[in-house]
């Protein structure tokens, strides 16, 4: 006798074509962050078509489908994200981008065909579940603006746990990963502006040079997680653009200067704005330059709560088998999941998206040639539909 989590493998497989066939057409059409009218349309119809009623413009463009089952119990809640990314595709598929510049880099189409996978997997037994079942599209994910939007309007009000995956290409389909505690990192933007006194390149005595104080402020700020966080406490401080000037013999007037800042815990994470903007008051001092900081919080590290993650772990034994099951490893990539978990119990966790052989090659994440692993797709459907279930108080077989 099969259990349950067999059961909606078994089933998921049975929609493998289906579920690629409406990822490739998200992924041929893919729509940026605050955008996605389109993608959510589509979205919004294969639900009617499963006998959902879905709301739609929640949160932006996200949309929200629930499913009661014909017993009390929790209300579990499954996420997908749907935006697309700026990047100009280089794969060469038959089904690759026809618009310029904009890419499903990061598989977030696979994501929502695995939800709605969950969505038909859910509806078919739905004579198993107790409690409801709440599925979020989410949009505007890559800009870290999604989530909080979602949750402003209400997304989460009677929600007793959520969960959420994203694709990992460096894991072979059929695999997973999860980890207790914290998984991801926080994710903050700095803004900063240099005032100086614009010259000629020739007589720099008579100017104030932006440009020197900008070089001395991108080093500096190395020394915020080198030589004052303990080495114990994961931070990262980057600068990944900075502009000023347009000839080669002017002194500029102004630098500006953007960033991220990531760390992996609560408290390393308050701790650097005052640290950041301490060190380049100095800095900017030092060179006679004004400096203007500003630090954006965006998104906050992503913990996962034991009691969710160690049941997404069973289940995952269950359908995968344990030998399946990897702990993932922690990374400083962020992802506003993040921010539901602040809110409710929950947790997030990794499908495998790789090639099947380790020889193969599998291009990262935002990668203009990253090409997801079909097969992921009726795994990760499975997973959340049986993450669902099983959650709601359906006992495995």
């Amino acid at each position: 006798m099969i259990t349950l989590a067999e059961h909606l493998l078994r089933q998921s497989k049975e929609l493998e074509g289906k579920l690629t066939a409406f990822r490739r057409d998200l992924h041929r059409y893919p729509e940026l962050s605050t955008h996605e009218a389109e993608t959510a349309g589509k979205v919004a119809a294969e639900l009617r078509k499963l006998g959902y009623t879905p709301t739609t413009g929640v949160g932006g463009h996200g949309v929200v489908a629930e499913l009661a089952g014909d017993r009390p119990g929790p209300v579990i809640a499954l996420r997908a994200d749907m935006d697309a990314l700026p990047i100009q595709e280089e794969t060469g598929l038959p089904y690759a981008s026809a618009r310029p510049g904009v890419m499903h880099a990061c598989g977030h189409d696979g994501h929502t065909a695995m939800l709605l996978g969950a969505a038909e997997l859910l509806m078919r037994n739905r004579d198993r579940l107790a409690g409801s079942v709440r599925l979020l599209f989410q949009a505007a994910e890559e800009i870290n603006a999604g989530a909080k939007a979602m949750i402003a309007d209400g997304v989460l009000e009677g929600v007793s746990e959520i969960y959420g995956l994203h694709n990992l290409p460096t894991l072979p389909a059929g695999q997973m990963a999860i980890r207790y505690g914290a998984l991801m990192g926080s994710v903050d933007r700095i803004e900063l502006t240099l005032e100086g006194k614009g010259g000629h390149g020739a007589i720099p005595d008579q100017s104030i040079d932006p440009i020197v104080a900008a070089s001395a402020i991108v080093m500096g700020l190395q020394t915020a997680v080198s030589r004052e966080m303990s080495p114990f406490e994961p931070a990262v401080v980057t600068i990944g653009s900075m502009h000023a000037g347009e000839a080669n013999n002017v002194i500029p007037h102004q630098a500006r200067l953007t960033g991220t800042v990531r760390t992996f815990s609560e408290a390393a994470r308050q701790s650097m704005p005052g640290r950041l903007d301490r060190l380049i008051g100095g800095i900017a001092q030092a060179y006679r330059c004004k400096a203007e900081l500003r630090y954006i919080n965006q998104t906050a590290v992503l913990v996962n709560h034991d009691g969710p993650a160690e049941q997404v772990e069973r289940i995952a034994d269950l359908m995968l088998g344990a030998h399946n099951r990897k702990v993932a490893e922690p990374t400083m990539a962020g992802e506003d999941f993040s921010e539901y978990l602040l809110h409710v119990p929950g947790s997030f966790f990794w499908i495998g998206s790789g090639p099947d052989r380790e020889a193969e090659r599998a291009y990262g994440l935002h990668h203009p040639k990253f090409a997801l692993n079909e097969a992921c797709l009726p795994y990760g459907a499975a997973l959340l539909a049986a993450i669902a279930l099983l959650r709601s108080g359906q006992q495995p077989d």
